[in-house]
Formats: structure tokens, sequence, C-alpha cells
């Protein structure tokens, strides 16, 4: 806990240094990604999304029996031939690289990924196989809602869609 506010702390250091020596254009610019949203969305972002997404979602898919196996817990996956450090480390660099790959083209949207695998657990249970696609269409679902209510809400101004799923979110 203490480490992630260390972090924390020292990326809001260095986006306030941004800030601070940013022009007016570019400060804009880095307002909007901080808050999220689909207005600097182009064809040619797919052309870079779309493989990363879908190699490493089908990477994901078929390891979902190992990702299931941990549920059980770390011993008991061992015991089932898991090699669990090699399993945590592909799930969590898959992950992280699809996020990491939509956060730059869209900004921080946040709590799509908290919220739809949750709602999708307690809809579909535990089944990765099940689960991994179901969150995908969970976080779309969600998202393309938040768009419209960012998109209409006080039209025709239309508000970032990070707005939005923070509100949704954080109760």
């Amino acid at each position: 806990l203490l480490a992630g506010v260390a972090v924390s702390s020292l990326f809001s250091a260095g986006l306030s240094a941004l800030k601070y020596i940013s022009n007016a254009e570019a400060l804009r610019d880095l307002m909007l990604w901080l808050m999220g949203g689909f207005w600097g969305a182009k064809w040619k972002n797919i052309y870079i999304l779309f493989p990363v997404v879908l190699l490493s979602s089908i990477v994901l898919y078929t390891k979902s029996q190992d990702f299931n196996a941990l549920f059980l817990g770390d011993d008991l996956a061992k015991t089932m031939g898991i090699d669990v450090k090699k399993t945590h480390k592909i799930g969590l660099f898959l992950t992280t690289l699809m996020a990491s790959t939509a956060i730059a083209f869209s900004g921080i949207i946040g709590f799509i990924g908290l919220v739809a695998p949750h709602i999708s657990r307690s809809i579909f249970g535990t089944d990765n196989r099940i689960l991994i696609p179901a969150s995908a269409l969970m976080g779309s679902f969600i998202l393309l809602l938040a768009d419209t209510i960012a998109r209409n809400a006080f039209s025709p101004v239309e508000i970032p869609v990070g707005i939005i799923t923070s509100l949704i979110g954080a109760p």
C-alpha cells in the first residue's frame, strides 16, 4: 500500500511538471488525455490496437484453464502441473500490454477495468473461459453507454467519457 502511494506521488509529480512546462495547446491535450475520451480516435489507431488486443486475448483465452487453477491457490495449482510463476507473469504482462496500449490512444478512462469483470463474474461465474470474453463485452457495453451519456447529457457540449465512467464506477 505504501509503495503504491509512493509511486502514485512520483507520477503525480511528473504530471504536475508536464502541466507546468506545457504551452496552452499541449496542456489542453494533456488534460483531455487525463480525462479520457474518444475524440482523438482514428482508424489508423485500430491497426495498432487490434493486433495487440487480438493476440493477447487469444493467449489469455488459451491459458484460461491455468488461470482457473490459480483461483484454487498456488499450491494446488502446482500439484495440477501449472507453472504458477510463469502463468502469473504471462497474465500480468498481457493484461498490462492491452491496458497500456488502449490507454495510450484513449486516455485514462477510469473504472472500466474494475467494474466490468466484477459485474461479469457476478452474472457468469468464475470460469475464465467465459469470464474473459464476457468481461470484454461488458466493458465495451459500459463504455458505449457512458460515451452515449457523455455525448448527449449536456448537448451540444461533449464531456469526457472518463468523467461519466468515474461517476458510474466510484459508487
